[in-house]
């Protein structure tokens, strides 16, 4: 057991993460903007992730931490707000880790770290799936943020000889969501999706944060964390033929698999993703 402090756990993942450590007997600090929100009673700060002196005494003698807050996606007027402070957090949490002698870290990234979902200019895939190693170039302030975020990490884990992971997770879904009115519909649509029919489930989500917080890693290693199976009931095959016919293949696609290559994160973390929406 360790004491792990989760920034953002207010929000919609950071609450399925403290859940799921304290199901995993981990002792829990929650740090937000406000107090702790959750069902359960557990020790919480109050804590902006762009104030790095907050954040070195809301960290303080823990033993790992997680980190989610941040603001969660594009702001089509703002995108210079989105890039500060999302990249600002990343150092501040990192750094006061450092320093504190905390050398377990888990950071939320993105797959919008690519550059496909939110691209202003749209580009195609060099080859598919994507690992972890396709080549990244998003050109809005979120998905900047994201990857800006990774190579912060990577710098801050050099420096102070941390375990550093940083988590590339799709849209968060939870399981009732899978009957709303908008995500059957998408399931079926033959429109292109800039995620490219991405999601993780919430589930598999926080479990992927506890197992990258347990895990011994050398350094800053991106993973990607995504369902097995793309989001539309069609062929992934067929979507390829019908949106992406000379882009490479690094495999065989049989019915609905994922156009993201989660492989790394089995191998490295031990992580499977375990729902998908038309089974759970």
């Amino acid at each position: 057991m360790v004491k792990v402090a989760v920034t953002g756990a207010n929000g919609r993942v950071g609450k399925k993460v403290v859940q799921e450590l304290l199901e995993h007997q981990h002792e829990v600090r929650a740090i937000d903007l406000h107090s702790w929100e959750g069902d359960v009673l557990i020790e919480h700060r109050i804590a902006d992730i762009t104030n790095f002196k907050q954040i070195m005494q809301a960290i303080n003698g823990c033993d790992a931490v997680i980190h989610l807050a941040a603001i969660p996606g594009p702001r089509d007027d703002q995108d210079g707000e989105v890039f500060q402070n999302n990249v600002m957090g990343v150092y501040n949490v990192a750094l006061a880790c450092g320093l504190s002698g905390i050398h377990r870290l888990a950071i939320a990234s993105s797959d919008c770290a690519l550059g496909f979902a939110m691209a202003h200019q749209k580009i195609n895939p060099v080859y598919l799936p994507f690992d972890e190693n396709h080549p990244a170039a998003p050109d809005d302030g979120y998905g900047l943020s994201k990857l800006v975020g990774e190579q912060v990490a990577k710098g801050i884990a050099k420096r102070f000889g941390m375990s550093i992971a940083s988590l590339r997770i799709s849209a968060a879904i939870k399981p009732e969501e899978y009957l709303s009115d908008s995500f059957i519909e998408h399931t079926t649509s033959l429109k292109p999706s800039g995620n490219f029919w991405s999601y993780t489930d919430i589930r598999d989500c926080a479990r992927a944060f506890r197992l990258a917080i347990e895990a011994d890693l050398q350094g800053h290693e991106v993973f990607h964390i995504m369902a097995k199976y793309s989001s539309s009931a069609i062929p992934s095959q067929q979507l390829i033929d019908l949106y992406y016919p000379n882009i490479p293949l690094n495999k065989q696609y049989t019915a609905n698999e994922s156009f993201h290559d989660c492989s790394k994160a089995e191998k490295i973390l031990g992580f499977v993703p375990k729902y998908r929406w038309d089974v759970d």
